[in-house]
């Protein structure tokens, strides 16, 4: 690579890196904030929204790196002309096709890297948010965690926590509603009560208990005790079936035909809906890594002949590519079952638009 490469992709690069992060912190942000329904944000720590933050990541790769690297390049070449220095190259015999040509090459190797990101990384890293979500998470809650003064609802349980005592962790004025396998459920109250293990089982030993246990025909008989013990159920850790995200190309290629059998052979249209979500799944999974290079064969030689039309222009430009690529997507969108051929040549038709335009603007960037 030349020095006259390195020294515009080093240029590409500083807008690029900057760009991604503040992009990528909006996008996690947003992704972890549409998970706030499922996530026991009590038993959260720092640490825990870190690594969420962190296996979210790759799952928005292939939406962060063609718009930043696009960006980058805009931004990059704009600021060139803006000092001449793309006149003083082209001064110096270096035509503008030979500027573009490693810009649109790293653009290549970028949507090859967002492909293989998205096809191992991406499933491992939903994976560990499904993990830390339905699995890790849940086994922190306990009975001595929940907040007071509120009814909460405990692995089937309705527990009502008056206040608790943190000199010995002792939980008073407590009620407890628990279901019986006969129908029915019997209310617990106690003056106050503790958690214990045992043998690995949690027991929640209470002191001055009053149980109303299910009632018969109407009514029912309040019986009370100086003490008395309950075992604790343990949080169910049900997690979701395996989704798409969680599955490699592999993987959805087979599930895919799998579902497509089982299609042929019903006609059920909840599994047609399922076969048609994975078609798209597999097409986005095939498509999406390649808006890398489309748009940047469209944004390079547009930067390249900026002519020092400033930061609006970059900005227009760039906001142009996006909306295009984005009604393109939206208008070409497989809107019923379609074989798995046509779904994929369907989410190819914006990345084949802009690719097309692009190789005419390389093509054309040396005529004045």
């Amino acid at each position: 690579m030349g020095i006259v490469s390195r020294y515009l992709l080093r240029q590409i690069a500083a807008p690029a890196l900057l760009t991604i992060t503040a992009i990528a912190v909006v996008g996690v942000s947003n992704e972890i904030k549409e998970r706030l329904s499922e996530l026991p944000v009590a038993q959260m720590t720092f640490g825990d929204v870190a690594r969420l933050a962190f296996y979210l990541l790759p799952t928005l790769v292939a939406f962060l790196v063609p718009i930043t690297y696009m960006l980058g390049i805009l931004m990059a070449f704009g600021r060139l002309s803006e000092n001449n220095e793309i006149v003083a190259m082209k001064a110096a015999g270096i035509p503008m096709r030979r500027m573009v040509l490693p810009v649109i090459l790293v653009g290549a190797f970028l949507s090859v890297l967002c492909l293989a990101v998205q096809d191992r990384v991406q499933p491992w890293a939903y994976r560990k948010v499904m993990e830390l979500i339905y699995s890790e998470l849940p086994l922190r809650i306990t009975l001595d965690t929940l907040p007071t003064g509120v009814m909460q609802e405990y692995a089937g349980w309705g527990v009502y926590i008056g206040k608790k005592d943190p000199k010995d962790d002792t939980l008073e004025n407590i009620v407890i509603l628990k279901p019986e396998e006969g129908g029915g459920a019997s209310a617990y109250y106690a003056d106050s009560a503790q958690l214990s293990s045992e043998d690995g089982h949690m027991k929640l030993f209470m002191s001055n208990l009053h149980l109303i246990p299910p009632g018969e025909s109407g009514y029912a008989t309040m019986l009370s005790a100086p003490t008395a013990w309950l075992s604790v159920p343990k949080m169910p850790t049900d997690r979701p079936s395996i989704r798409r995200r969680e599955r490699t190309l592999k993987q959805l290629f087979e599930e895919e035909r799998r579902l497509e059998d089982e299609y042929n052979a019903s006609q059920s249209e909840s599994t047609g809906a399922d076969l048609s979500s994975y078609r798209m799944e597999i097409a986005g999974r095939l498509s999406l890594p390649f808006a890398c290079l489309a748009v940047t064969l469209t944004a390079a030689p547009l930067g390249a002949r900026a002519r020092r039309a400033g930061r609006p222009y970059t900005f227009a430009v760039g906001f142009t590519i996006i909306l295009a690529y984005y009604v393109m997507t939206m208008v070409f969108a497989p809107r019923s079952l379609s074989p798995l051929w046509l779904t994929v040549l369907q989410t190819w038709i914006p990345n084949l638009a802009l690719g097309l335009v692009g190789i005419g603007l390389v093509w054309k960037v040396d005529r004045v």
